[in-house]
């Protein structure tokens, strides 16, 4: 493909949110990568990257005042955080991604870089495997307690049955990466379950915050998690595969 006729990276993380909600985990994850990209190209254009590239800890630190400040911000930068660390953003490169997983892209990457921040992390197979398990866990859940629940209850479920499957699997992960990684899941799993007709982030930051930190909605992260940790057990026996 000639470059006059490459795609836009929009034209990429786009139109894959078009590919209906059998791809969304995927779409979200290339919108994710998109804005983290031009976050990063923000940096560059300030000036400020070299600092970044420097001293990567700092993400953590503007991650965790904007949380602390400006708290939907601060969950949409995480979550552009998880969707990017997945590709293996690399100080060399800018800390930009490519945008898809299958494709070694060097559209976003500038000049001489092209080679850098393109593989995917050695845990990536691991971690996809237990968010679509976690994801029929959840789906599983929802249809056993037979009642209609309201979106921040469905986020909070989402978690639970999240980390129950974390759980249930033996997969380690930090706080960090279980909370990045769980606020990922859950707002695919309410796109997932058509509780999306757009992109929201005021909307998204709100439910997540909920379904966290609500002490309401304890009682479902715990039973959903009961629930996700007891059927991934199960299947787990029924294959012969270790649980932790």
């Amino acid at each position: 493909m000639s470059q006059d006729h490459q795609p836009f990276d929009s034209d990429v993380a786009f139109g894959a949110a078009a590919e209906g909600f059998d791809a969304v985990r995927s779409s979200l994850g290339i919108i994710g990568r998109y804005f983290w990209n031009l976050q990063m190209k923000l940096l560059l254009a300030t000036g400020v990257m070299p600092l970044f590239r420097a001293q990567w800890w700092l993400f953590v630190v503007v991650a965790i005042l904007l949380l602390a400040f400006i708290k939907p911000l601060g969950i949409a930068f995480t979550i552009t955080a998880f969707c990017a660390i997945t590709m293996n953003p690399t100080a060399h490169g800018n800390f930009i991604v490519p945008l898809k997983h299958e494709e070694k892209s060097t559209a976003s990457v500038p000049a001489g870089d092209a080679e850098l921040g393109t593989d995917v992390s050695p845990r990536f197979d691991e971690l996809e495997h237990v968010q679509l398990a976690a994801a029929e866990h959840h789906i599983g859940y929802l249809a056993a307690i037979k009642r209609d629940l309201v979106d921040k209850e469905i986020a909070a479920a989402a978690l639970g049955a999240f980390d129950g499957t974390v759980q249930a699997t033996g997969l380690k992960l930090s706080d960090f990466d279980m909370h990045t990684n769980g606020a990922a899941f859950l707002v695919a799993q309410l796109a997932n379950l058509g509780r999306m007709d757009k992109i929201d982030p005021d909307w998204i930051a709100q439910v997540t915050e909920e379904a966290m930190t609500s002490e309401a909605l304890e009682a479902i992260r715990a039973e959903a998690g009961r629930f996700a940790y007891k059927m991934e057990g199960a299947m787990r026996d029924d294959l012969g595969q270790p649980a932790s």
